[in-house]
């Protein structure tokens, strides 16, 4: 569930960049309380209906007189349920709010998009516990493709919140191309360790599938805050002043 899988542009600066695409001007960057409703939202959403989803369907449904119910090993397809309009949500506002669509909110947004919806309508929850290896391993390949195609992607991703010159860009593209790929070797071993003794096609606890929603929701989040944190020093002595990087 981690899909904050790009490095976080918040910390680096509000203020809008030159390059921010369409519309850029017309309305202005979430910050403060409304940047992190529309990122940590959704995933408390999902978090909230995994683990307490059981509990709370039946006397929710008993509040409109429905029979709800949430069988035991299918708390993650009921949190995905709730989760995607959650994050569509989310993303409806962020775009209302700054009229354009983030760099990577999009990405992040097709990516949980279509292996969400998979997981529900093909009732597979493998597509799920995949979702952050495809996610990373998309990341590396298009930060490596993009710099053998002499573009840098991770400049884009950051969205006008940083101003380096371009060889400070392909340093900085190439750790986290490591990273990411790191990452999804990481969530492989994870998930398959995890629920190797169990059968995630039969309506059954799985021990493992909690702690893997754990790992992906904070683990995964805490190490690529971290990993960014490391890279503040290299960041802070290449920086240029928006002018300079304007001319």
């Amino acid at each position: 569930m981690s899909d904050n899988t790009a490095p976080s542009n918040q910390s680096a600066g509000d203020s809008a960049g030159p390059n921010d695409g369409p519309g850029a001007g017309k309305g202005r960057k979430l910050n403060g309380g409304a940047k992190m409703a529309v990122d940590m939202g959704p995933l408390a959403v999902f978090m909230l209906a995994y683990f307490l989803g059981p509990r709370l369907a039946g006397p929710a449904g008993d509040m409109i007189g429905r029979d709800w119910s949430v069988t035991e090993g299918r708390e993650m397809f009921f949190a995905i349920a709730l989760f995607l309009p959650a994050y569509c949500a989310a993303f409806a506002y962020s775009v209302w709010k700054e009229r354009r669509i983030a760099p990577m909110l999009f990405v992040s947004g097709v990516i949980v998009g279509v292996l969400g919806g998979l997981t529900l309508l093909l009732d597979n929850k493998v597509f799920f516990f995949m979702k952050p290896t495809i996610a990373y391993l998309l990341f590396t390949m298009a930060l490596g493709g993009g710099l053998i195609a002499k573009r840098n992607f991770l400049k884009i991703l950051f969205d006008g919140a940083l101003h380096m010159p371009d060889p400070a860009w392909r340093t900085l593209t190439v750790r986290y191309a490591i990273f990411f790929g790191v990452l999804a070797v990481l969530n492989e071993i994870a998930w398959r360790t995890l629920t190797r003794d169990c059968d995630l096609f039969a309506e059954t606890a799985c021990a493992g599938e909690k702690i893997w929603v754990q790992l992906d929701v904070f683990g995964f989040t805490i190490v690529i805050l971290g990993f960014t944190m490391l890279q503040a020093a290299f960041i802070a002595r290449h920086m240029i002043e928006e002018e300079e990087a304007e001319s």
